[in-house]
This record gives C-alpha cells, sequence and structure tokens, in this order.
C-alpha cells in the first residue's frame, strides 16, 4: 500500500482540506442525501469522506454538479479538445435547447456552453 492509499499518513493530512474536495464532497453528500459539513474536516478525512460517499448509494439522482470551483478562463487547459462527458451536456442540452450542436470544442468553451445551457434549459 502507498502512501496514497494512506490519507492519515500525508504530510499535509492535517491541513484544510481544498476548494475541491470541498466542493466535491458538498455534491456527493447532496446525492445520497447526507448531511457533511466539509469545512469540519481536514484534508486526509476529506479524502476519506469522499471514498465513503462514492461508495455509498445515491439517494438523490436529481443533485446537480453546481458552479465550476475554478473559472473556466484560468484551466492550464483550457485549449485542449473538451472531454467526451463535456461534449455529451452539450449535445444533450443542446437539442433541449432547439440549438445545433457544436462538433469541437475546448474545455473552456465546452464549460462556459454548458452552463449557458443549463440557464436556457432548466438542467
Amino acid at each position: 500500500m502507498s502512501q496514497l492509499d494512506n490519507p492519515s499518513q500525508w504530510t499535509t493530512g492535517n491541513d484544510a482540506p481544498t476548494d475541491k474536495q470541498k466542493g466535491f464532497i458538498s455534491t456527493l453528500a447532496s446525492s445520497k442525501n447526507v448531511s457533511v459539513d466539509p469545512d469540519s474536516l481536514n484534508k486526509s478525512e476529506a479524502s476519506s469522506k469522499i471514498n465513503e460517499l462514492k461508495d455509498a448509494p445515491t439517494q438523490n439522482a436529481d443533485a446537480t454538479a453546481g458552479q465550476p470551483i475554478q473559472d473556466p478562463d484560468s484551466w492550464s487547459t483550457g485549449d485542449d479538445k473538451a472531454t467526451g462527458k463535456q461534449m455529451g451536456y452539450v449535445a444533450v442540452m443542446a437539442k433541449k435547447a432547439g440549438e445545433s450542436v457544436p462538433s469541437e470544442m475546448g474545455k473552456t468553451d465546452a464549460s462556459k456552453k454548458i452552463e449557458e445551457l443549463k440557464g436556457k434549459t432548466g438542467m
């Protein structure tokens, strides 16, 4: 077992959880219908809680991911080709909004389009 597999041994394990950890915990907790205060956890505990929540059965399938944690314009990989998931979201929402589906987008543009289409479709 490596140190990565054991968060309690991390050198930074007692630090406050990252914004990404807190956001992910909040999203997972919402989908599992459980209450978790990510600010009450340290980084090690947050990692363990994420694993626990990922393994728990989903109770609220309508839970949404919420806003991106970082501004997409600041992403270092924003010009890279959009992920398959991003393009899938864009395709589904664009069709629902009666818009044409772009054939290619970068990650930043796809993220912005997803946010735009969320507003138009209510998804």
